[in-house]
């Protein structure tokens, strides 16, 4: 059977977020993927006319709008496949194509979202004949592109396909869990920023007292931290840099509670440790509760800092880090709890870690669901082109 060739479209930087691994390790049958390639581009050539457009970009975009796109377009080598994917964000091209979003924003310009022109644009692409679908990567992605987008609301095909991962099960077999409590910040963008939206610094607070109330207990923060916080010294509460992913997953294996109190979703880590079988606990916050619940974890209402705006899109304005920094006591009280209250409850722990797995092996975060769908979407945009 001929193979259906899908070029995955990450712009012309070609970099790739941990969330499409999945498609390259795990394709639904009969799909091969590409990661697209552009015309007089390469590492080469990229290093040195990357340098040039950063000082460029600024004026050039008054100028034309919407420059950086269209130059993606121009130079995107495409005769060799079937349909595009584009990845957060919308390109031109005469193929039928599919496009996914975290939110309405990824569409335009997210430093000037209110620009009229840029919307107009970002409609004006909407308007291609061969867009088949549109991917929201959750609920809350495909609430904010109605908010924004409302004059194309129930115009086109929408079809949620939730971020996936997969373990194979010789990594993942069961094995007795270690007095291990973990926190991982993100594996994608290090930096200060993302630690404090993913809730290091209010679990820092946490551990730090829960590793005196429980000296047999390992607190692990595995993440880069920002200098600011400094870190008291204790053998039982350990802060590791970001690991290689074999020794990531050995440690998530024989730990008992994972925390990551994070502001927004997607995160892959959730996924992580519900293969794991561990319980999670997390901010009740923007997507989360999609992956998160009674059944497999701990939702917790953090202190409100206001930073879902009216396009129900996450923003993380300066202000809205202070707030983060200054509730952090207040909110790691609240974790602190929750934490304490699975280390006394250990069939409750495993309830929970059972229930993830499930979700992750058979449920709406797992390989067959997410490919059963996929192939449906390619295979209806074939046939309508």
């Amino acid at each position: 059977m001929k193979k259906i060739k899908v070029l995955l479209d990450f712009n012309i930087t070609k970099k790739s977020h941990s969330l499409y691994n999945s498609f390259f390790n795990n394709p639904p049958e009969g799909i091969e993927y590409k990661i697209s390639e552009f015309a007089l581009i390469n590492k080469k050539t990229y290093k040195i006319l990357g340098k040039i457009y950063k000082k460029i970009e600024t004026p050039i975009n008054k100028i034309f709008n919407n420059f950086h796109q269209k130059t993606n377009d121009i130079l995107r080598k495409e005769n060799e496949c079937d349909l595009i994917y584009f990845s957060m964000h919308l390109g031109e091209t005469k193929k039928p194509f599919v496009v996914d979003y975290e939110h309405a924003y990824n569409f335009i310009d997210i430093n000037n979202p209110m620009n009229k022109k840029n919307k107009k644009e970002a409609i004006k692409r909407f308007n291609q004949e061969n867009l088949k679908y549109l991917l929201p990567i959750n609920n809350e992605a495909l609430k904010s592109f109605n908010l924004f987008f409302k004059e194309l609301k129930g115009k086109f095909n929408h079809e949620i396909i939730y971020p996936v991962t997969f373990i194979e099960e010789s990594i993942r077999k069961k094995i007795k869990k270690e007095k291990i409590i973990i926190f991982i910040g993100s594996s994608n963008i290090s930096t200060d920023r993302a630690f404090y939206i993913k809730g290091g610094f209010e679990t820092t607070l946490a551990f730090e007292r829960l590793s005196t109330k429980y000296p047999d207990y390992k607190f692990m923060i595995i993440s880069r931290i920002p200098e600011e916080i400094k870190i008291q010294n204790k053998k039982n509460f350990i802060v590791q840099n970001v690991l290689p992913q074999k020794e990531l997953w050995e440690i998530l294996n024989k730990s008992q509670i994972f925390v990551q109190p994070n502001y927004h979703a997607p995160t892959m880590a959730y996924l992580e440790a519900m293969f794991f079988r561990l319980p999670i606990i997390t901010y009740d916050c923007w997507g989360n509760m999609e992956y998160v619940n009674k059944t497999n974890g701990i939702l917790i209402k953090p202190k409100d800092i206001n930073h879902i705006n009216e396009h129900n899109i996450p923003i993380y304005s300066e202000e809205i880090m202070e707030k983060i920094k200054e509730n952090a006591l207040e909110n790691s009280k609240k974790i602190e709890k929750e934490i304490i209250k699975l280390i006394n409850n250990p069939k409750l722990r495993e309830k929970m870690g059972e229930n993830g797995l499930k979700e992750v092996t058979e449920g709406k975060f797992s390989l067959k669901k997410r490919n059963e769908k996929l192939l449906k979407i390619y295979k209806e945009a074939l046939n309508d082109g």
